[in-house]
């Protein structure tokens, strides 16, 4: 539940100060690509404009001085950030889907894992033996291929980490 309202807190970090709601999804690329871009764009604005950057002290005055300067300076700026935070929103919505994929991913291995286990234990003992072995003869020819949840890639279930992209994989966790 929590991870649900990381995008919209990336969103509003986003807002605050340009590339800090990247930071919070770990997209440090993206962050400081976002940061350089405002505040560059911001700095390339106000000398094309020759708009003065004077210190103020109080925030009365902070806002007198935001308020004459120019829509041409300011609009850019805005949409900019405004760009930025529906970028970390879409960004922070993307890994949670990811995250919901690799767990769903993760639970159906452990739930056919669980099944397999519960066919063969209870076919052991009884009459069925050979055709128990066989069964399991012809899950073991082949290993069971999954998609990895970073790279996308089919890999072997029976492995704790990709082996096109070398990332642990969810069920690892728990072995």
């Amino acid at each position: 539940m929590r991870d649900q309202f990381r995008p919209l807190l990336a969103a509003l970090l986003a807002l605050a100060l340009p590339g800090l709601g990247h930071l919070t999804l770990r997209r440090w690329g993206r962050a400081l690509l976002w940061h350089l871009t405002i505040v560059g764009g911001g700095v390339a604005l106000f000398a094309l404009y020759d708009v003065p950057v004077e210190s103020t002290v109080s925030v009365a005055e902070a806002a007198e001085t935001a308020a004459a300067l120019p829509t041409d300076v300011t609009l850019p700026i805005a949409v900019l950030y405004a760009l930025s935070a529906v970028d970390a929103y879409l960004v922070g919505r993307a890994d949670v889907a990811e995250q919901q994929r690799a767990d769903a991913t993760a639970e159906a291995i452990r739930r056919r894992a669980a099944s397999d286990d519960g066919e063969g234990a209870g076919d052991l003992g009884g009459a069925n033996a050979p055709a128990s072995a066989g069964a399991v003869a012809e899950t073991a020819a082949g290993p069971a291929e999954v998609e990895c949840p970073h790279c996308g890639k089919e890999t072997d279930a029976d492995l704790d980490f990709c082996h096109w992209c070398t990332e642990p994989l969810p069920w690892a966790d728990g072995e």
